[in-house]
């Protein structure tokens, strides 16, 4: 039987994140943009990009592991505009975070103006779970939001499959692409719909946050050894934690049918390269700004054809005839998942395993801070598996 775990108030962890990025030199609306964006994840059950994830505060604090290459003080630059609909930001290497809230923020001015918009953001760090920024463009239900961005090299591209039997199975020398996330945000008219999906087989941060608590893995075809073999182990992808990779991770499809993840991997980068992503390898060893990433996020208008509220009230009736003709009792839409751990996350708090307490304890320890004087449990509660699925 799962142990009870202990909950935090939502509203808690935002002010100990917050305080905590501070002491550790990020601005007061960085640490803020930061905060929003961790608890966004763990809100909705997404862990493994939560403060107490793979990417969360301890990495941003310490400036280690995918968060190598961040200033915290630096200051984005909106780059002069040669389209109407189109925007540019170099993030300068400041906090994804901050940039992400920046996007946001102009891709929804120049959606309401331009009825189509995309801003790139170049020369920038990680920026937390995708779907956290795609459902913040959507927020007011008046525009679709789509998100998507480059990573460090983790995935090796397709190869020649050495026994010329499957095409599908075959790989590259090395790593060379990253995971590249896609999130797409729609609303309707009872929510918003969101989809939010690593291009490799999942995320490399559920691999990173298996290390630091020590566990292995549970999904098959997902990190592969040195040989490209599947494995459950967290070790046989990093040689230790924040270190190098051994190992590396299947594209979406896996060996199933690698070739079609993996040119949505590369695709995602080609494009990325004309507003300014990399065209080179980002390697998870560099302490540089080649370790940089680029960012994208658009904005799309509902009322193009209908009103607002016949457009949502569309995509809420298309979402019925599956609901009430095709689903089976288990079916969900993207997203529906989340929105019941929010759900629990604002009147329950948010359930927190031993192992993700210690690092939350590390965090507070290496800016010279006390976790348990900062912010206490609101108590020891049964741990809602069947929400709580990362």
């Amino acid at each position: 039987m799962e142990k009870l775990r202990d909950h935090y108030n939502v509203k808690d962890l935002y002010a100990f994140t917050v305080e905590v990025l501070k002491t550790g030199n990020y601005s007061e609306e960085s640490a803020q943009a930061t905060a929003y964006a961790l608890l966004e994840a763990d809100k909705r059950g997404i862990f493994s990009h939560g403060i107490a994830g793979g990417t969360g505060l301890e990495e941003a604090i310490k400036r280690v592991g995918i968060t190598a290459t961040v200033n915290p003080t630096a200051e984005p630059i909106i780059l002069k505009q040669k389209y109407p609909s189109i925007a540019v930001i170099n993030a300068n290497g400041a906090p994804g975070h901050i940039t992400s809230m920046m996007a946001v923020n102009k891709v929804q001015a120049l959606g309401r103006s331009q009825g189509l918009a995309k801003v790139y953001v170049n020369n920038a760090n990680h920026f937390g779970a995708a779907g956290v920024w795609s459902a913040k463009i959507a927020e007011n239900k008046e525009m679709i939001g789509i998100v998507n961005c480059t990573t460090i090299a983790c995935a090796r591209p397709m190869g020649d499959d050495p026994e010329g039997l499957d095409y599908t199975k075959g790989a590259g020398k090395d790593v060379r692409i990253g995971t590249n996330p896609v999130a797409i945000s729609v609303p309707h008219e009872e929510g918003i719909m969101t989809l939010d999906m690593a291009l490799t087989r999942m995320a490399i941060s559920y691999g990173i946050k298996a290390l630091k608590v020590g566990k292995k893995l549970t999904i098959p075809e997902y990190i592969a050894d040195k040989d490209y073999n599947s494995t459950l182990d967290p070790l046989d992808l990093f040689d230790q934690e924040g270190g190098d990779l051994k190992g590396s991770l299947f594209p979406h499809g896996s060996t199933y049918s690698g070739y079609k993840g993996d040119i949505q991997l590369r695709m995602i980068e080609v494009i990325h390269s004309l507003g300014g992503g990399p065209i080179k390898k980002v390697s998870i060893g560099k302490t540089d700004r080649r370790r940089r990433i680029s960012h994208s996020f658009e904005a799309q208008m509902t009322d193009f054809l209908y009103t607002k509220e016949e457009a949502l009230e569309r995509v809420r009736e298309l979402m019925k005839d599956y609901e009430l003709k095709y689903f089976g009792p288990a079916s969900r839409w993207p997203g529906d998942r989340a929105n019941e751990a929010i759900q629990y996350a604002l009147r329950e708090g948010i359930p927190y395993s031993e192992g993700q307490i210690e690092i939350l304890k590390r965090s507070a320890a290496y800016v010279g801070m006390d976790f348990h004087t900062m912010i206490q449990s609101v108590g020891k509660k049964r741990y809602p598996a069947e929400v709580f699925k990362k």
